[in-house]
């Protein structure tokens, strides 16, 4: 037993069993039972296209994380040195601390403990008490950096895994499949709207701070000695991480699909349908507890990783009092002001997701170009920040409506995508300038070519 726990195929697998449960929180849990439901015979398309925002891009966010040692500050310092830490800051505190952790926390609560105890009992103190015994556990999962991949990979993945296979498959032999018509949001253009909501999942933002989780932990592991193994080792993670990701969506797009008759207003409601419906009204444990490890293996993952990176910037804190600082402020925010802070993050993530996904398709480009991408990367997420900059300004509310007609008459503007266009553009200028000028600018690096081998 213990040979097998210290195999290279144990380690990958764990690691990837664990990059799964920390990608797949309550959003990733209700986004695609919703899908399901409002799809209707449009099914196939629109979960297509939400496994192409939802999965493809946080396993090419894994891979582009791992073209570097130092995970998301390594690619970042390619858009600019001082660019690129003020973005590594923002992602880390906006997935971290300010909104991620203690939102998860929240979200817990309403889904998992409201049902439980009753609405009419629910209160700030039955929050701040759960919350406390959610940060706790938290904490202790978090403290150690060696152990704690292992442990969710070992014990919270597989608990996750069988409950939700046990909910999935129960459903599709108890209900039938229900025809239906498509909302108006999926009948014109399903695999387009399927695609927007897995790009709102925000997890390819998710996949730069896990990054540098999973590449440490690979690193402390002998199997993993050379940064050519390292790279190959991440990206297997991400690939079965992404695998699990793909059959629970689709898994959970077809309960979506056999709710249709219980008219549910929300995922989260579907789900709590299915669960009472199959395994009667005492058994709503079993769904609060699906909800519970989501929730908790996610805020595990965002702690363990915050704390891993401002460690770099504050090395003279420890580990310990890094998780503290973590848990205490996420743990007054979730009871304090959490949707206050919500107005100001949700403006934030509109602008970073643009820089995110340039980077990272121009860092799985980079792997296989010879000599260093220079100008590819900073003209062209520079131009996306820029765009972006105006798509966060209009997502804070009607004050800033004026710049509808402006960004809507660029492509994909009215989707909330007006940056792709002007960033392709970019990325071909910068490419053309690389080429011309390469032999003047290009720094050769080895941990590319060594990384990529």
């Amino acid at each position: 037993m213990k040979a097998m726990r210290n195999s290279r195929t144990y380690v990958l697998l764990v690691t990837g069993l664990a990059l799964f449960a920390m990608f797949f929180g309550a959003g990733n849990l209700i986004f695609p039972v919703m899908i399901g439901v409002n799809a209707g015979e449009s099914l196939t398309p629109a979960i297509l296209g939400f496994l192409g925002t939802g999965v493809l891009l946080p396993v090419l966010g894994i891979v582009a994380a791992a073209t570097s040692q130092e995970g998301v500050t390594g690619i970042a310092s390619r858009i600019g040195k001082y660019p690129g830490l003020i973005f590594t800051v923002i992602i880390f505190l906006s997935t971290g601390m300010l909104y991620a952790i203690p939102r998860v926390a929240t979200v817990s609560y309403e889904m998992a403990a409201v049902p439980l105890i009753g609405a009419d009992r629910a209160n700030g103190t039955t929050l701040l008490l759960y919350t406390a015994a959610f940060f706790v556990v938290v904490f202790f999962f978090a403290l150690n950096p060696k152990g704690f991949l292992d442990r969710i990979g070992t014990w919270l993945t597989p608990a996750l895994l069988i409950l939700l296979l046990i909910l999935i498959v129960g459903a599709v032999i108890k209900f039938p499949a229900v025809p239906s018509a498509p909302t108006q949001e999926y009948a014109g253009s399903p695999f387009a709207t399927g695609l927007l909501q897995g790009y709102f999942t925000m997890d390819a933002i998710a996949a730069l701070v896990f990054g540098i989780v999973i590449i440490s932990a690979l690193q402390h592991s002998d199997h993993f000695q050379t940064k050519n193994k390292v790279f190959v080792g991440t990206a297997t993670a991400g690939l079965i991480a992404g695998a699990l990701l793909a059959v629970m969506y689709i898994g959970l797009a077809i309960i979506g699909t056999r709710m249709v008759p219980f008219e549910p207003s929300n995922g989260a409601e579907a789900l709590a349908i299915a669960s009472v419906e199959l395994f009667g009204p005492d058994k709503q444990a079993i769904f609060g507890l699906i909800v519970f490890l989501a929730c908790l293996t996610t805020a595990v993952g965002l702690v363990g990783a915050s704390s891993q990176y401002f460690m770099t910037l504050f090395p003279r804190v420890t580990r310990l009092q890094m998780v503290v600082i973590h848990t205490l402020v996420s743990f007054a925010l979730a009871n304090l002001g959490l949707e206050a802070i919500l107005g100001i993050v949700a403006p934030v993530n509109q602008l970073i997701y643009p820089i995110v996904i340039c980077i990272v398709f121009i860092a799985i480009i980079d792997i296989f170009v010879p000599g260093e991408l220079y100008w590819t990367y900073r003209i062209t997420t520079w131009i996306a920040a820029f765009i972006a900059v105006f798509e966060a300004l209009r997502s804070i509310g009607e004050s800033f409506n004026w710049l509808s007609p402006y960004l809507d008459a660029l492509p994909l503007g009215s989707v909330q995508m007006a940056w792709t266009a002007p960033a392709l553009v970019g990325f071909v200028i910068g490419l053309v300038l690389d080429t011309i000028l390469g032999d003047q600018i290009w720094s050769k690096k080895p941990e590319k070519h060594e990384a990529a081998a």
